[in-house]
């Protein structure tokens, strides 16, 4: 494993995935590799911060997004079970169920999707 990534190192990663050049689980193993061990996503502008041990990178965001002031639990289950729609298109679903954020932890393969009031959904990932 890598620790000192570099922003453009990072920038690639980020680049392919955006480009459809990378898969998901590949995605994720690029990250793990250089030392990122976690991301969050803010929903309501899809700006990401990924942090490793011994850094941090944000990304730009990339639109604006009312978030629903009411949580609800079967929206967000079924925008789950639509993640391959595109990120964009899948941040919209989950700001309109509820959604604030989510964070996912890269070693764990795990993501937790956190509600207006605090509500969370854990999710397993299959990769």
């Amino acid at each position: 494993m890598n620790n000192k990534i570099t922003e453009n190192e990072f920038q690639e990663i980020i680049r392919k995935r955006s480009n459809g050049e990378i898969g998901f689980p590949q995605f994720l193993d690029q990250l793990s590799q250089r030392g990122i061990n976690e991301y969050v996503i803010d929903v309501a502008t899809g700006q990401a911060t990924y942090k490793g041990v011994y850094l941090e990178f944000k990304t730009d965001s990339q639109i604006t997004l009312n978030i629903s002031d009411k949580f609800n639990k079967n929206k967000v289950l079924e925008a789950i079970a639509n993640i391959s729609l595109p990120f964009l298109e899948f941040l919209k679903e989950i700001a309109e169920a509820g959604v604030v954020a989510y964070r996912v932890w890269i070693p764990e393969k795990k993501v937790i999707y956190i509600g207006v009031g605090e509500e969370e959904i854990e999710e397993q990932l299959k990769v």
